[in-house]
């Protein structure tokens, strides 16, 4: 899987909150000299639907429970959750016999306690170091291990998890009209998705089923093939609910009516939309060694304009929701996965906020 700025609107006493991390967890705590006295719009309380933060959990080295300074920042902002990796299948299911819910299980308590949707990610996805080590292993039956997967997941968490990532990122990147030659697609032909799709449901029918991927707001091939799929789903009635666009872009990539163009392809099909892990990354070419203003209000604009158009292009009762991809810049995925600074969400390490949320607010309130 492939988030800023500078004006610090929260009040003193958010100037010491949160953090969540997953992926790559780095990053400093360095402090902010500039706090406002007046408190900071309330994001959740701006829309109509889910505003998400993606967190580390469990022992994880920024875990919710672990660095607990984040939680009242993200109380305070967010009504929706993802974990970054605890609920992925290695951690859920890391022996054929053994499933493991203590963690994820805790993270969902939370939620519930704190009036926050659950969103589970992911039931299904390929990367080795993703797939249990008995898996790659698996001589058996794959049909019914994969049900098995499924439901016992889905069913355990039935009534507690809103919705699911069920299958994440099966179209190959590299060839983008074809699916990718996973281990799953390997055993199993393209059928492991809609049996998995079909699997959840059976497990856990009142919740929403995503199918989750990278690039389908940019890449027109991707998109069409991923169109496709869902289209026979549809006609053969394989219960998919919803898409999500992960949604980590760069402050002028791709363009905006691309973007609109794939929102409203999806909605136009009678599906609902999730942006599901945004950010939006500015020193793609490593030229820069800090957050200028300038890229910092241009980044602005890149969360205004996107949130703009989920509005515009996503009618209200197909809006999945908005899912950020981490809390502070400190925490992102893309500063190690690309081997360079980043600072691609709404607030500072400090847990202040930046113009970036700012244009969020201002799309949200429609300014």
């Amino acid at each position: 899987m492939h988030k800023l700025i500078g004006h610090a609107l929260l009040s003193l006493s958010l100037a010491g909150m949160g953090n969540a991390v997953f992926a790559a967890e780095q990053g400093s705590d360095a402090p902010s000299a500039l706090v406002n006295t007046q408190p900071a719009p309330v994001l959740k309380n701006l829309a109509a639907f889910p505003i998400g933060v993606a967190v580390s959990a469990g022992d994880e080295r920024r875990s919710l429970f672990r660095k607990t300074d984040q939680q009242a920042l993200i109380n305070q902002q967010f009504n929706s959750l993802v974990a970054g990796n605890i609920m992925k299948m290695r951690y859920l299911h890391p022996a054929e016999d053994l499933f493991t819910f203590d963690d994820a299980d805790a993270l969902a308590n939370y939620a519930k306690e704190h009036g926050m949707i659950l969103h589970g990610h992911a039931l299904v996805w390929h990367p080795d170091y993703q797939v249990p080590a008995w898996m790659k292993n698996y001589h058996g039956d794959w049909d019914a291990m994969l049900k098995n997967h499924v439901g016992q997941i889905a069913r355990h968490f039935a009534g507690r998890v809103a919705s699911w990532d069920v299958a994440n990122e099966v179209i190959d990147e590299n060839v983008p009209a074809a699916y990718r030659p996973s281990l799953f697609y390997q055993k199993m032909g393209k059928s492991y998705i809609e049996k998995a799709f079909i699997a959840a449901h059976a497990a856990d029918p009142a919740a929403d089923l995503y199918y989750n991927d990278f690039n389908t707001e940019s890449v027109q091939s991707k998109l069409d093939f991923m169109l496709g799929m869902i289209d026979d789903f549809k006609a053969r009635q394989i219960p998919i609910h919803g898409i999500g666009f992960q949604m980590h872009v760069d402050v002028d990539y791709p363009s905006i009516a691309q973007i609109r163009k794939s929102f409203r392809a999806v909605a136009d099909r009678g599906l609902k939309v999730r942006i599901s892990e945004l950010d939006v990354a500015v020193n793609k070419h490593k030229n820069l060694k800090s957050l200028t203003p300038a890229v910092a209000m241009a980044q602005k604009a890149r969360y205004k304009e996107i949130v703009t158009a989920y509005l515009e292009e996503v009618p209200a009762a197909q809006r999945g929701g908005i899912t950020v991809w981490g809390l502070v810049d400190g925490e992102s995925w893309l500063s190690g996965f690309h081997k360079r600074a980043e600072w691609p969400l709404l607030f500072k390490d400090d847990y202040t906020t930046k113009p970036a949320f700012d244009g969020v607010v201002e799309a949200l309130t429609g300014q």
